[in-house]
């Protein structure tokens, strides 16, 4: 009982840690998107959309989906210094090797697409953002259930971030700064978390091996997180090259909104992943017992977001966008579904495959959905504009819906042994 209370406690703790960094990266930028859809406008804020999505797709491949596979060693090796220390190390040279490899992609993307050619400023600081919060370190704590370490971190640089831009950002020109900005606060966090790091395991040299290595075993998270990348920073990205900055703004301005609801998810999943994970290692009818607990949580909170989001649409855009957004209350209410689908989507595949290392399954429905919602950006877009964008973006979350309950029907019927022991022999 003890055990159990103190593994509560801990749960507890960790998750509202967790909700303190969903405050730091949804909700302050959330509170900067009022100024910042004033002081920039449509088009300059689409302008830095276009820009960030480009630098969010160099930030998906240098994170590479250690979030999951490193965050998962780290949970079950966590009491053995000298492993962790080794998935540290390996995963820090991993980063540095993938940050070279994005930095030469940003320069061949500036000399040949125009947009980014034009506004080189705007350019090299979103990539800066986006390689500064590659770094983040939030992989390494979660998994070792201390996350209030690296949240109290995340959230007081944030913070100094967003006084930042209310203080320099006075009109279209100096949309840079906001990127900046953002980019230091987090490059800043993630120096002082890996300083904490260091104090309880050993320093250890990084090196292409140990970048290879970790290149290697993360593969397939690698797949995930990519696909989830594409479908969400990459479908901003994709849609600036079919639409004028303006049209991307109100776009944006939807778009924040839905997933900043859509975020609050987030820290409840990260929060249970460890646990289904440990869970799973031990005894199968042990993860199985979590799984009601899990779909009755975030599905619940799920259902209740797209009811907030649905309902108050007209709401949310004049406070947060102000009058000049009104052409987003549409886009927004067909954004509202993501969050109930997502959640579903959350716990079928992150809490329920995942843990029983059925990488491949998974990742299979993810990239089907992303290429799925991709095919129908072309598709919709020339001939919808903008609700077609997001109803690509809503029937992409939903195929992945379909396929997840397609490959989780034989294991919650039956007993998985089989599918993970066939997945234990798969890279």
């Amino acid at each position: 009982m003890v055990g159990r209370g103190a593994g509560r406690r801990t749960f507890l703790s960790n998750l509202v840690a967790l909700y303190g960094v969903h405050a730091a990266t949804y909700v302050l930028p959330l509170l900067t998107t009022p100024f910042l859809a004033r002081m920039l406008g449509p088009a300059a804020l689409g302008l830095l959309v276009f820009a960030q999505a480009f630098g969010g797709l160099l930030g998906m491949l240098v994170q590479y989906g250690f979030d999951f596979s490193a965050n998962r060693e780290v949970a079950r090796v966590r009491d053995d210094p000298a492993r962790l220390a080794d998935v540290l190390a390996d995963v820090l040279s991993a980063r540095l090797l993938l940050a070279v490899l994005a930095a030469c992609l940003a320069l061949i993307a500036s000399a040949f697409v125009p947009m980014l050619h034009a506004h080189p400023a705007l350019l090299w600081a979103s990539v800066f953002w986006a390689l500064a919060q590659a770094s983040n370190m939030m992989w390494y704590f979660v998994g070792m259930e201390r996350a209030a370490v690296a949240s109290t971190l995340d959230v007081a640089t944030k913070a100094l971030a967003t006084v930042g831009i209310f203080a320099l950002v006075r009109g279209p020109a100096d949309a840079w700064w906001v990127p900046v900005l953002n980019g230091g606060a987090a490059l800043l966090s993630s120096a002082l978390a890996l300083r904490i790091a260091h104090r309880d395991v050993p320093m250890l040299r990084p090196s292409p091996g140990r970048a290879f290595a970790a290149l290697k075993s993360g593969w397939s998270m690698f797949l995930f997180s990519a696909a989830t990348s594409i479908s969400a920073t990459g479908s901003a990205f994709l849609l600036g090259l079919f639409v004028e900055p303006r049209l991307l703004g109100y776009y944006n301005g939807a778009d924040r909104i839905a997933r900043a609801f859509q975020g609050v998810l987030q820290p409840l999943n990260r929060a249970l992943y460890p646990r289904f994970n440990r869970a799973a290692h031990s005894s199968l009818a042990e993860v199985r017992a979590l799984l009601p607990t899990g779909l009755r949580l975030l599905g619940g909170i799920g259902l209740l977001l797209c009811l907030m989001v649905a309902l108050g649409a007209p709401l949310w855009v004049r406070v947060l966008l102000g009058p000049e957004f009104a052409p987003a209350v549409p886009i927004l209410r067909v954004l509202a579904l993501l969050p109930l689908v997502v959640s579903i989507n959350l716990v079928l595949g992150i809490l329920w495959l995942l843990p029983l290392g059925l990488d491949r399954a998974f990742n299979t429905v993810v990239i089907g959905g992303t290429l799925l919602n991709a095919l129908l950006i072309v598709l919709l877009v020339p001939t919808h504009g903008l609700l077609g964008m997001a109803s690509a973006v809503v029937l992409g979350e939903s195929a992945v819906f379909v396929g997840l309950l397609v490959v989780c029907r034989p294991t919650l019927r039956g007993r998985p042994e089989k599918e993970v022991e066939r997945a234990s022999v798969t890279p």
